[in-house]
């Protein structure tokens, strides 16, 4: 089994700019607030990075200072996994851990700022964008207002992180192991992206052992009888029947941003809540065709029919967010600071 995990760890850490935010990994070693004594100060903002990325990173420095030349006087704070660790356990906790733990650890980190106790709204970039998720369906403490995802896999990605080109054969080897042990109970509790690997070929593995994507998107038909509400065995956050938690419904917008040259994600479209059709990975079946959106599992309906479900694009590869005047530039100007 530990060949298994680590075959499986080698293959992200060879391809560990694929899901990561749209920056570079070096990084400062100090969190970063910015605020405002200004009675009308814009809304805070929360900052979830991406795999292989930092808190306080250059390109999360640049997106930062972005943000505050837009909105002068915003609050901004950039989630750290784990709060007290080092550069490096920041990038580890990317690729190894228990992604629910991850995702109450931030929501503890968020709830003890009292600059955000009166709301905030959020981006995540890839990766991040699920664990602003986790954040916004099952934490207590101060709600989302807006919450924007960059390329973030909200259907899980079907393929694992694409070897470099031309590809080294150990990383062909580890992708060739990963497949065979990617729903093992351990990887899925000790691999974060194993957290939201959601193959359509293997669905059926996919509901019985994940207890993270599956819930996320109120996909689990093992608990589709259960009566109520119920309580996770340490104690955490409720989550409904189908384990969806609150869902997205009470959001003000859910701002769902793809990349149109996506080569990382599988599929790209997975960013917007779309899926490989199961068992044929040539088809696509869109948000609106899926159980998810027709049954309004985990309220992306209601949302959609207030006007708040926004489907956004960005001209380039994942993480491309532009530069100045960019497809990022844009999104923070429409969506974050102030009531929209």
């Amino acid at each position: 089994m530990r060949s298994v995990v680590i075959a499986l760890a080698a293959i992200f850490l060879a391809a560990a700019g694929g899901l990561a935010s749209p920056i570079d990994s070096r990084s400062t070693t100090e969190q970063l607030v910015l605020n405002s004594n200004s009675a009308k100060s814009p809304r805070p903002l929360v900052i979830w990075h991406g795999l292989g990325d930092t808190s306080l990173s250059d390109g999360i420095l640049d997106f930062i200072n972005t943000t505050q030349s837009l909105h002068p006087g915003i609050f901004v704070h950039s989630v750290k996994i784990p709060e007290e660790g080092s550069l490096d356990d920041e990038r580890k906790a990317g690729f190894w851990g228990y992604a629910e733990m991850q995702g109450d650890e931030g929501c503890e980190q968020i709830k003890a700022i009292p600059e955000l106790k009166g709301g905030f709204d959020a981006v995540g970039f890839s990766q991040g964008g699920l664990f602003m998720r986790y954040y916004a369906q099952y934490c207590d403490g101060p709600p989302v207002k807006n919450l924007i995802t960059f390329g973030t896999p909200n259907y899980g990605i079907s393929g694992l992180i694409p070897c470099p080109t031309p590809p080294t054969l150990s990383c062909l080897l580890a992708a060739r192991v990963a497949r065979a042990g990617i729903y093992k109970p351990y990887a899925q509790t000790h691999i974060v992206q194993a957290a939201y690997y959601r193959d359509t070929e293997r669905l059926d593995e996919f509901y019985d052992v994940n207890t993270f994507l599956r819930d996320m998107n109120g996909e689990r038909p093992f608990a589709a009888d259960a009566e109520g509400e119920e309580q996770d065995g340490d104690g955490g956050a409720k989550r409904g029947k189908r384990g969806e938690g609150r869902g997205l419904g009470g959001l003000e917008n859910l701002v769902a941003v793809m990349f149109d040259e996506d080569r990382t994600v599988s599929p790209a479209q997975s960013s917007q809540f779309a899926t490989y059709a199961p068992s044929n990975k040539s088809e696509i079946i869109p948000l609106h065709s899926q159980p998810l959106y027709k049954h309004d599992w985990i309220g992306l309906r209601s949302l959609d029919e207030k006007g708040g479900l926004q489907l956004e694009h960005c001209p380039g590869e994942h993480m491309d967010i532009g530069g100045e005047g960019g497809c990022g530039e844009r999104i923070l100007r429409k969506w974050v600071g102030w009531d929209k």
